[in-house]
């Protein structure tokens, strides 16, 4: 119970604005489900992992204990800009410095650093639950980068709804910022108070006044589904081939999770988390341990 001891730390998960625009217009609880579930099964991924240090007896390891402490925090709005919230869903997950050591029966601060280090590899794994979850909702999917977009909503309308992203990406321009640390800092730096931020500049009413008649009509038709999307599945093969080419491009050791993140990305919408991580262990590579991360490197080099 140090005064110096770090409590917790933070972890979030956003989905993209098409998403949180269909969410936003519509109230649609079953998006907001299929977000809570999606966020809730990379978290219990995350949870498995969680890890303790065992100093006592002149032992020095750490040890497994698959338990966390968290609440979770549901927004369904942006910070705002000039007193104006764009509709953006997100979470924000407060993991408690704590884990139950079942072998010494004690409460012990836990392992953050590898789960920290990994986060690229949670948010791919959020987003290719996120996406199949919507799929089977009835919604199309558009990969965009490392993220996607349903399909069939103008970029120009998400533009209009992401001012925060513009706000952020101004500065960074104007400032001539390029390193990723600084860039991160914007964000918080750049948020206006929420404080009185409500009534009707907020709101599905207050977001449709913001859209033409037309690109309602537009919004309304992708949220009912009345264009038919055709899903893609077994995608891991071609996913996992293509990442090995990228990841194994200029060095010949890669650390495993980082290939099986690469893979999620390339083949948003089209795998499953287990699904990558399953070709991943078939493929044939030469398998070693640096610091309890599992590298991979291929045979004959």
């Amino acid at each position: 119970m140090r005064s110096n001891r770090t409590v917790g730390y933070n972890f979030r998960f956003s989905v993209s604005k098409s998403v949180s625009l269909l969410f936003g217009m519509n109230d649609d609880s079953a998006i907001l489900d299929a977000f809570r579930a999606a966020v809730g099964e990379s978290m219990r991924e995350m949870e498995g992992e969680m890890k303790c240090r065992v100093r006592n007896s002149g032992q020095n390891f750490d040890r497994t204990t698959g338990n966390m402490v968290w609440a979770e925090f549901v927004h369904t709005t942006s910070a705002p800009v000039n007193g104006l919230c764009d509709p953006q869903l997100h979470a924000s997950i407060f993991v408690f410095n704590m884990t139950w050591d079942n072998e010494q029966e004690q409460w012990k601060a836990g392992k953050f650093r590898d789960l920290k280090q990994d986060g690229p590899y949670f948010q791919a794994a959020f987003r290719v639950r996120m996406a199949n979850k919507l799929q089977d909702l009835g919604f199309g999917i558009e990969r965009e980068g490392d993220d996607f977009e349903v399909a069939g909503i103008p970029s120009e309308v998400l533009d209009r709804f992401s001012r925060r992203t513009t706000l952020i990406e101004m500065v960074v321009t104007e400032q001539g910022i390029t390193d990723a640390r600084w860039k991160r800092e914007i964000g918080p730096r750049t948020r206006e108070k929420k404080v009185g931020v409500s009534g009707p500049k907020v709101g599905p009413e207050a977001w449709k006044s913001r859209l033409t008649e037309g690109e309602r009509q537009v919004l309304a038709s992708v949220y009912r589904r009345e264009t038919p999307s055709v899903r893609k599945v077994n995608g891991e093969g071609r996913a996992v081939d293509q990442a090995i080419e990228r990841c194994f491009a200029r060095v010949p050791v890669v650390p495993e999770r980082a290939l099986v993140t690469e893979a999620l990305k390339l083949g948003l919408g089209s795998v499953t988390v287990e699904g990558v991580a399953r070709e991943v262990a078939s493929r044939p590579f030469i398998r070693s341990d640096k610091a309890g991360r599992t590298m991979l490197m291929f045979k004959g080099h």
